[in-house]
């Protein structure tokens, strides 16, 4: 996971990244694993609680 996340990042992101990880004494990829953790938390409390149902077309009557 922390390798998928890490390639995905552009180079300036990754430096910034680095030199956090690097002041904070962490892995690298710890880091970017538990702020993707963070932002995937985020992005799930701002959604609905409940979704609708997906509708299946193929579904018959």
């Amino acid at each position: 996971m922390a390798r998928l996340v890490l390639n995905h990042l552009s180079d300036s992101t990754y430096r910034l990244l680095a030199i956090e990880a690097n002041k904070r004494n962490v892995n690298l990829s710890e880091l970017a694993v538990v702020l993707l953790e963070i932002a995937v938390a985020e992005l799930a409390a701002r959604r609905p609680a409940a979704l609708p149902p997906v509708l299946n077309p193929r579904a018959p009557d």
